[in-house]
């Protein structure tokens, strides 16, 4: 007798976002939704020189489908947001995010989302100004 696959465990599942106290679940997407998120993959990867361009135009020609009040990488929950009063910028990172984790995959979003949004050490944050000591006596 042949076991039973377990497909449930292979299925594409919802995107979980907490955030500020709620949790936001994006349904994963449809066909007409996915070829839309994997054109958003694409402009992402040449925008940030990821993938060197021009985007193809039979990219550009599914992009140019996409409306201004449609959102393919967060569905509804793109509205769900607007009306949390969620920053613009919030927002559009959540967005990228959700591009990257429905084409690439979570690791892969998980590291861009690291690269583009963590904030970075810099001098100023390893040598930060210190008025109120003197300066180092030269020998």
């Amino acid at each position: 007798m042949a076991s039973a696959s377990d497909f449930a465990a292979w299925a594409q599942q919802d995107l979980v976002i907490p955030f500020g106290g709620k949790t936001y679940r994006v349904a994963p997407p449809d066909v007409d939704r996915a070829g839309k998120l994997l054109a958003c993959a694409i402009r992402g990867e040449v925008n940030l020189g990821i993938t060197k361009g021009p985007i193809p135009d039979e990219v550009q020609a599914v992009l140019d489908t996409i409306g201004p009040d449609e959102h393919p990488a967060l569905g509804d929950v793109h509205q769900e947001m607007l009306d949390d009063k969620l920053s613009p910028t919030t927002i559009d990172r959540f967005t990228y995010y959700a591009v990257f984790y429905w084409a690439r995959g979570e690791e892969y979003a998980d590291a861009l989302a690291r690269l583009l949004f963590m904030p970075r050490v810099t001098d100023d944050n390893l040598f930060p100004d210190k008025e109120d000591e003197a300066a180092p006596k030269a020998s």
